[in-house]
């Protein structure tokens, strides 16, 4: 009979890299090197095994003079340079794990591995902050890219310009080169200044200015954008080697060197056009603006999970201002406006508020474009004092009137443009206000713990100009 505690031997037991063997630490006093350590929880990485200078644990000890000393499981890596602690029996050490010298073969290429990874640790140091999210690196990748080639193009084309103008050769590049860093600090500042001031607010619904603050992870703000600036420099220095270069290589050729603009123009601008947009599509804000939080409410009410900032900037486009409203029934918010056609029901919802709503939901008929399309779409009408948290219910509210109306098109688009509306017609549409706003309350203290426990910023609703239109009651 096989006892209880018996095991198969067949069994498979997976080593706990936490769990530290009892023999290792029973006294007080480290454990002889001549004897084989039971301990193999901390790995070394391949490159520190293969360093200069590190011994395996069969041949350390066997130096007479050394039988007290022993290696501790901690290991620092510091501007390139891998240290271990050593304790000899009197004192602790910090050892170099990657030096010394065997053969001259061995030592020179683990040399060079040594001095490409302390390049490169210089390099990343110089270059990226500390702490910064993961997709941090890809978009620097592609701002080299955007940034190099955006120089190089401003270059050739303002080398372009002094060629035209009867501007040899010998003085194009220089003056070129000398005129782009003027255009560049000081009409390039100039533009910057005026168009800011006259988007003002809608910087933070529409363009990213939060770029820095959606990668420091750690409020290292500052440093993010202190690299910011050196990477914008040094890449736009690259670009300005890399339109030298190409002149220095046609300049025997004068015919191909006048079609140089010509021919690298499409190229260099694809790049940079690519550049700028994929740039763009690793920067992950946590900011909630109307058209993400839409995002947000139809995927929650489909799906029934909220979409992490990642996902919400693979779904984000360009957002020209003619690609939006295309879908069928957007949803807007701001106010009605009076030369637009105004259904009926706009001025039955706008009869029935009283003074605890902060919000009305309504339909518009608006016509766009040149040919003057008609569309309708959903109106989301705020009150003076309406907080995030009505925001965010009333436009959930009315993306449910959105899904049920797209059920039951045929239906609801004769009842809105209907000038004349029965007393049902009106009592069904007000029932069905009702129902969604009571599915969108129920539904609304789990998606505001589902957004924050995904990183939104769920405080505030960054609305545009348009959309910060509020109405105020009037109880007469």
């Amino acid at each position: 009979m096989q006892s209880s505690f018996y095991t198969p031997t067949n069994t498979h037991h997976l080593p706990i890299p936490w769990k530290i063997p009892e023999t290792q630490f029973t006294t007080q006093k480290c454990v002889p090197k001549t004897r084989k350590r039971p301990f193999r929880a901390f790995n070394i990485t391949n490159s520190l095994r293969t360093s200069i200078g590190y011994e395996p644990e069969e041949t350390v000890g066997k130096e007479p003079g050394h039988t007290k000393e022993c290696r501790l499981p901690v290991v620092i890596q510091r501007s390139g340079k891998v240290s271990r602690y050593f304790w000899d029996g009197g004192s602790l050490q910090l050892v170099g794990v990657d030096g010394g010298a065997t053969s001259f073969s061995f030592d020179f290429d683990d040399g060079f591995r040594r001095l490409y990874r302390i390049c490169t640790m210089a390099v990343r140091d110089f270059f990226i902050p500390k702490k910064v999210s993961d997709n941090y690196m890809d978009y620097v990748k592609w701002k080299f890219l955007h940034r190099v080639f955006s120089s190089a193009l401003q270059v050739l084309a303002t080398q372009a310009m002094f060629r035209a103008i009867g501007v040899g050769f010998s003085r194009s590049l220089p003056s070129a080169a000398a005129l782009n860093w003027v255009l560049k600090d000081g009409l390039g500042r100039l533009s910057r200044c005026i168009y800011t001031a006259s988007q003002a607010s809608a910087f933070d619904t529409n363009l990213k200015s939060a770029v820095h603050r959606s990668f420091a992870i750690a409020d290292n703000l500052g440093e993010v954008s202190a690299k910011s600036q050196i990477q914008t420099v040094c890449f736009d220095n690259l670009g300005l080697l890399l339109a030298a270069s190409l002149n220095m290589l046609l300049k025997n050729n004068q015919r191909l060197l006048a079609g140089l603009p010509f021919i690298v123009y499409p190229i260099f601008s694809a790049i940079d056009l690519l550049g700028i947009y994929q740039q763009l599509k690793h920067v992950h804000l946590q900011t909630l603006t109307k058209d993400r939080l839409e995002i947000i409410l139809d995927t929650w009410i489909e799906v029934g999970y909220v979409p992490s900032p990642a996902d919400i900037s693979k779904q984000e486009g360009i957002g020209f201002p003619w690609s939006k409203g295309k879908e069928l029934l957007p949803i807007k918010i701001g106010c009605i406006n009076p030369k637009d056609q105004v259904p009926k029901l706009s001025m039955m919802a706008m009869q029935s508020i009283n003074g605890d709503d902060y919000y009305f939901i309504s339909m518009e008929i608006t016509y766009t474009g040149i040919r003057r399309t008609k569309q309708r779409g959903i109106i989301l009408c705020l009150r003076e004092g309406a907080g995030t948290r009505d925001i965010i219910l009333g436009l959930l509210q009315a993306c449910y009137v959105r899904k049920v109306l797209h059920l039951k098109k045929s239906k609801w688009e004769s009842m809105v443009e209907a000038s004349d509306l029965s007393d049902s017609a009106m009592k069904e549409w007000f029932k069905l206000l009702e129902e969604c706003k009571k599915r969108a309350q129920g539904d609304l203290l789990l998606l505001n713990e589902h957004m924050s426990g995904l990183g939104w910023a769920a405080k505030n609703i960054l609305l545009s100009k348009d959309e910060q239109t509020r109405y105020s009651f009037v109880e007469d």
